[in-house]
């Protein structure tokens, strides 16, 4: 399973109380609590007691890339995961549990980056750690990706996957 879209660590879309999957909006003038809604409900110009439909809005996604344009914060953290898992060097079971990236991507990946960045590793695994003990308002910002944005068109965001479901 997507452990890092797994709905049931969010909060409800304060619209229809739906799980919220990525991309969703987060709104940057309420809250605390954050506001959030779906891609729907935002399209539909949601409004509830002091929310507004034209207040400002971040788009939340870990669909982006960090450190290799081929590579999303999602895949960086399911490799780190899968490397933990697995174990070092263990290239092929890694591949198979990422499901998304070749052993050989995989090895060539964690190679440049983590072992000859260690600092950044580390990064990652203490951001990985703070995400599984759920501290209340630590922010993690490998798991979602604030992207200010002035327009509402979201299909120039999501392309035509969206508008056709």
């Amino acid at each position: 399973g997507d452990q890092l879209n797994d709905p049931s660590d969010k909060p409800p879309c304060r619209g229809c109380s739906s799980y919220l999957m990525e991309p969703y909006i987060k709104c940057a003038e309420c809250g605390p609590p954050p506001f959030f809604l779906c891609l729907q409900c935002f399209t539909r110009g949601f409004e509830y007691k002091k929310h507004q439909s034209d207040h400002t809005y971040e788009i939340m996604t870990s669909d982006f890339p960090v450190l290799d344009p081929s590579w999303t914060a999602q895949e960086e953290m399911a490799l780190l995961e899968a490397v933990m898992d697995c174990g070092f060097g263990n290239w092929q079971d890694v591949a198979n549990q990422m499901c998304t990236k070749t052993k050989e991507e995989c090895e060539k990946h964690y190679m440049k980056h983590f072992i000859n960045n260690p600092l950044f590793a580390s990064t990652l695994l203490n951001l990985k750690q703070a995400e599984e003990a759920k501290t209340a308002d630590t922010a993690i910002p490998f798991h979602c990706k604030c992207l200010p944005i002035l327009i509402r068109d979201t299909s120039l965001i999501l392309g035509p996957c969206f508008s056709s479901r």
